[in-house]
C-alpha cells in the first residue's frame, strides 16, 4: 500500500502575476498525474488547499477538475482545512463544498469532530488498512483550545496510523512556532504536516516520523532563495508498518537570484550594475536583493526600469527586495542586545514617532500575532484613537 502525503498547495492569487498563479496550479496538478500514474491507495493533504477562504471560480473549477480526476481513478484524498482554507469570520472551511460532493474527505466536518467541555472528541476514517485523523490549522489559542483537550477515537486494528495537523511545531524553531511539539498526541505512525513552507523530514516523535513536505510551490521571494526544492512525499507501509518514505521533488521554474550593494553607488550606479547582470531567457523567475548605503535618496532609484528590463530580457516573474537599501542620512538600529519589544520601539522613536503613536503600532501588531478577529481590533483601535484625540485636546 501506498499514499501521497502532500500540503499548501495554496491554488489561488498568490501573486498579482498570472504566470505564477498558473505554475501553482501546475505543480498541484503534477501532484495528481504522479497520484494515477503511480497508482497510490490515496493522499493525505495536511491544509491550505486553496490560498484563500473564499476563493475565485477559477481556482474552484481548476481544484474541481483536478479531484474528479482523482475520483475517476478511485483515489481518495483525506485533507484537515488549513489557515487559509476558511474565509474570516466564518466558522466552515470552503472544503466543505467539496466534502457534501464526495470529491475530498473533510477529515474536520462535524462528523469527525465533538466538541465537550473537558474533551475535544476526533474520530477518523479507517480506510485501505490506515487510520487517517487530523486537526485543522488555527491562528490562536490551539493548544489549549484543542490539543490539551484532545481524545481521539482511533480504530486499533490498522496497519498504520496517521495523523494530519496543520501547524508549525517547536521543533522547527520557537520564533515561529504556533504549537509545542510534545502537544501533539502520541501513538501514530506517521505525522503529516503542513503550514511550514519549507521541506523538513524525519523529525522523531513518540514511535512515529513527523514530516513537512512544505508548499509545492514557491510562494513567497524568501522560499525561492532558501528552500531550493518544492515537492511531496510517497509513503509506503504494509502489515509490517512504513517500508519507504520518498521525497518526489516537482518541476518548477529555474530563477536567478542577484546580490547587489550600494555602498559607494548613486542612484545609476547601481541602476546600471543590475542591468548589467540580467540575461536572456525564457522565462525565469528573477530575485534581486539590494543592500547597503545609497549615495543619495532611495527615491531616485528605479525599480520600474529594472523590471522592464527583466520583462523584455524574458524573465516571467520579477522580486526586487530593498528592505536593506538605506539613504546616506539612514540611522541604524543595534540589535545585538535586548527582546524584540526594545528593537522595535528603538526603531520607531528613531523614525520619529511619539509613545503614543509607537502604542497604537504595537496594539496592532499583537492584536494580529494574538489571532483576534476584525471587530476585536476595530474596537481596540476605535478605543486608543479615543484616549489619543483626548490627550491632543
Amino acid at each position: 500500500m501506498k499514499f501521497i502525503h502532500v500540503g499548501d498547495t495554496h491554488i489561488g492569487a498568490v501573486y498579482k502575476n498570472d504566470t505564477r498563479n498558473a505554475d501553482i496550479q501546475d505543480s498541484f496538478r503534477q501532484v495528481i498525474d504522479f497520484a494515477i500514474n503511480d497508482k497510490v491507495d490515496f493522499i493525505v493533504h495536511a491544509g491550505d488547499m486553496f490560498n484563500e477562504g473564499n476563493p475565485s471560480l477559477d481556482a474552484l473549477l481548476f481544484v474541481t477538475d483536478q479531484l474528479n480526476r482523482l475520483k475517476e481513478a478511485d483515489i481518495k484524498i483525506f485533507i484537515v482545512p488549513g489557515s487559509h482554507d476558511v474565509g474570516i469570520g466564518e466558522r466552515d472551511s470552503i472544503l466543505e463544498l467539496f466534502d457534501r460532493n464526495g470529491l475530498l474527505v473533510n477529515l474536520n466536518s462535524k462528523r469527525y469532530v465533538k466538541n465537550e467541555e473537558d474533551k475535544f472528541i476526533l474520530k477518523g476514517e479507517t480506510y485501505r488498512n490506515a487510520f487517517i485523523c487530523g486537526v485543522q490549522g488555527k491562528r490562536s489559542r490551539v493548544e489549549n483550545y484543542i490539543f490539551k483537550r484532545l481524545h481521539i477515537e482511533a480504530d486499533p486494528d490498522t496497519w498504520i496510523k496517521i495523523f494530519i495537523f496543520h501547524h508549525t511545531i517547536s521543533t522547527l524553531g520557537e520564533r515561529f512556532k504556533d504549537l509545542d511539539t510534545e502537544s501533539l498526541p502520541k501513538g501514530f505512525d506517521y505525522y503529516a504536516a503542513g503550514h511550514w513552507h519549507g521541506h523538513k523530514d524525519g523529525i522523531k516523535y513518540d514511535k512515529g516520523v513527523i514530516q513537512y513536505p512544505g508548499s509545492t510551490e514557491y510562494c513567497d521571494e524568501k522560499e525561492i532563495i532558501d528552500n531550493p526544492n518544492r515537492g511531496f512525499y510517497v509513503v509506503e507501509y504494509s502489515d509490517r508498518g512504513i517500508s519507504s518514505i520518498e521525497y518526489k521533488i516537482l518541476n518548477t521554474r529555474d530563477k536567478d537570484i542577484l546580490v547587489f550593494s550600494a555602498d559607494g553607488k548613486d542612484a545609476l550606479a547601481l541602476k546600471t550594475d543590475i542591468l548589467s547582470k540580467l540575461t536572456k531567457n525564457t522565462g525565469k523567475i528573477l530575485v534581486i536583493k539590494i543592500s547597503g548605503k545609497l549615495l543619495g535618496k532611495r527615491s531616485e532609484f528605479n525599480i520600474i526600469d529594472i523590471k522592464k528590463a527583466a520583462d523584455d530580457a524574458g524573465y516571467s516573474y520579477t522580486s526586487i527586495n530593498t528592505s536593506k537599501l538605506m539613504d546616506s542620512d539612514d540611522v541604524t538600529v543595534d540589535v545585538s542586545e535586548g527582546d524584540m519589544h526594545r528593537i522595535e520601539t528603538d526603531f520607531l522613536k528613531q523614525r520619529g514617532y511619539d509613545d503614543e503613536q509607537i502604542a497604537l503600532a504595537k496594539l496592532l501588531i499583537e492584536s494580529t500575532d494574538s489571532g483576534a478577529n476584525a471587530e476585536e481590533m476595530k474596537k481596540k483601535s476605535l478605543e486608543w484613537f479615543d484616549k489619543y484625540d483626548n490627550k491632543r485636546d
